[in-house]
């Protein structure tokens, strides 16, 4: 029978996004032994043009973000050549010759992003609910109101499913992350997502999530429904997936496990999704120690926090990702002062994929990004929800971190940045991503450094970290093919995008009485930021006095005739 996953929300007191994704439903077989390691398809290192030769680029003239052998170093009026996918030279000068010249005067040429943690599928409708001061358990980040009656399942998506992956994924490379981690969402069912992302040029890592149990509200309490055989059932079509897809599009698709959050799976089905994860060769990551609920739901059930409960059942290695893993042992919020889980995190290996924004609008601190670098935790960045904007998580990443540890000696520029490219490449294992040298994946962004906002530059990490944002990439190269030039989309219609996207977020906003535990209307669960002009007047807010003018009756609501 078809199962619907529960609408992931995100909520703030700006916006609450949210989707509808379906699950696509398999015999619920036990899962097998593992079998042989995964055969990757194998992608060329160069792709010939129409002609059969091989395309040369410079980019030359800006500031280059180049790779020193330990790490990033800054090379002004700097160059850039690449020949079809990959780099062959990041300097001062190139003397050969070249197909291609652009012109990077004035601007950033830099690796491009890796996009640790995104959710293609919350994106379609944008900004949707508001946190609205409501009583939220624990700041429990979505669990107030992703859990729909019991029994009652959100609104299918309909035939615009693409949308959400269309959307989600162009919005995050639009502001440079040109490695996106798609974590389990996949719109639309997993062939079609995968052809979506294929198709738009973007590198990506998917795989569809799976989980022993979902959540709902009986009435009075969110529950967890659990279902162990739909869990390996789901484990089993990730298997199905990564042996399909690893290295579809010339190697730009490559595959991930994700099993869903570490409240909704059994302890077996982490150790099975570890042992396939190791046997398949692919990295691996699950939402973990992300709200306090959480945190307290795996202390009653297991008497171990979640990271003690990760290391005991052999979970935590390196490409591995724990997206979140805000609250350990130690966090402020906890109390709990037994154990010792940031160096258990730092003795593992283990990637912590950080989405700072997501946790600033729910006024919840990473404690710290500074004290998990120092600890030698790899940390990666990723936008969660919206906006899909890595350049606006590093300067978030880096105030947050200033604000928890009181000082405005950390929060480094250079620190955030190594973690939107260096850090996302190490959780992936990949030493050709998130960096400028030759050899590595000619994964370019420019940055348009000569605007207002900038003014004067003389360093230009902390510039775009302090100062700039995603709207600033102007050019998105992946794998050598221009997705991005000069602010101009090449591969889809934008504008034509976005009106697609308003109709169906205003679909199902419509739809939410439909599924949502209160039975309202969206309106009413979440009153709009200021009074609303109605487009109709309605008899009852207007009435004709005796002088045959008209009164306002409702000084609340100013109707507005069309």
């Amino acid at each position: 029978m078809d199962t619907f996953h529960l609408f992931f929300v995100a909520h703030d007191r700006a916006s609450l996004a949210f989707w509808v994704r379906r699950t696509l439903v398999q015999p619920r077989d036990a899962v097998k032994t593992p079998r042989a390691t995964l055969t990757r398809r194998a992608a060329p290192t160069s792709i010939p043009d129409a002609e059969g030769d091989l395309m040369k680029t410079l980019i030359q003239g800006g500031w280059v973000v180049g790779y020193g052998g330990h790490g990033h170093e800054l090379i002004p009026n700097g160059c850039v050549v690449f020949e079809n996918d990959r780099l062959i030279h990041v300097g001062r000068a190139f003397t050969g010759a070249v197909d291609r010249r652009v012109d990077a005067a004035g601007k950033l040429v830099s690796p491009g992003l890796i996009n640790c943690h995104l959710h293609a599928a919350t994106n379609a409708t944008q900004s949707v609910f508001l946190d609205g001061l409501k009583a939220d358990y624990f700041a429990s980040n979505f669990v107030g109101y992703v859990a729909p009656r019991r029994g009652v399942p959100p609104p299918r998506a309909g035939d615009r499913a693409d949308l959400a992956g269309t959307y989600g994924l162009w919005a995050a490379l639009r502001a440079g992350s040109t490695t996106i981690l798609d974590v389990g969402t996949m719109p639309g069912g997993a062939a079609p997502f995968t052809k979506i992302a294929g198709e738009l040029g973007v590198r990506a890592y998917l795989g569809p999530a799976f989980r022993s149990a979902g959540y709902a509200f009986d009435g009075s309490r969110i529950v967890w429904e659990w279902d162990e055989a739909a869990g390996l059932a789901g484990l089993e079509r990730a298997i199905a997936y990564v042996k399909e897809y690893d290295g579809a599009y010339d190697g730009r698709i490559r595959t991930m496990l994700f099993p869903g959050q570490l409240d909704t799976c059994t302890p077996e089905l982490l150790r099975q999704a570890r042992r396939w994860a190791d046997d398949l060769g692919v990295p691996m990551q699950l939402h973990a120690a992300m709200n306090q609920r959480e945190f307290h739901q795996i202390l009653e059930r297991h008497g171990q926090t979640p990271i003690q409960l990760l290391r005991s059942i052999g979970f935590l290695k390196p490409r591995t990702g724990l997206g979140h893993c805000v609250f350990h042992n130690e966090h402020s919020w906890c109390h709990y002062p037994y154990g010792d889980d940031l160096h258990v995190l730092a003795d593992s290996g283990v990637t912590v994929v950080h989405a700072p924004y997501k946790y600033a609008k729910m006024g919840v601190k990473f404690e710290s990004f500074e004290r998990y670098r120092a600890l030698g935790i790899n940390l990666a960045l990723g936008t969660d929800t919206y906006p899909q904007d890595l350049v606006h998580e590093m300067r978030w990443a880096a105030l947050m971190c200033r604000m928890a540890d009181e000082s405005f000696r950390v929060g480094r520029p250079q620190d955030v940045f190594d973690a939107a490219t260096l850090g996302g490449a190490r959780h992936l294992g990949r030493d050709d991503l998130g960096r400028l040298a030759p050899g590595a994946k000619a994964d370019i962004i420019v940055v348009d450094l000569l605007q207002m906002h900038y003014g004067a530059v003389h360093d230009p990490i902390k510039s775009l970290v302090e100062c700039g944002s995603g709207r600033d990439v102007e050019t998105v190269i992946v794998d050598g093919q221009t997705l991005i030039e000069n602010n101009r989309a090449l591969k889809l219609d934008e504008a034509a995008l976005l009106r697609s996207v308003q109709a169906e977020g205003e679909r199902l906003w419509h739809a939410v009485p439909q599924w949502h535990w209160s039975a309202k209307p969206l309106d009413d669960i979440v009153p709009p930021s200021y009074p609303v002009r109605s487009r109709r007047p309605r008899a009852r807010e207007w009435a004709v006095g005796v002088a045959g003018t008209r009164s306002l009756h409702a000084a609340t609501e100013l109707m507005r005739p069309d």
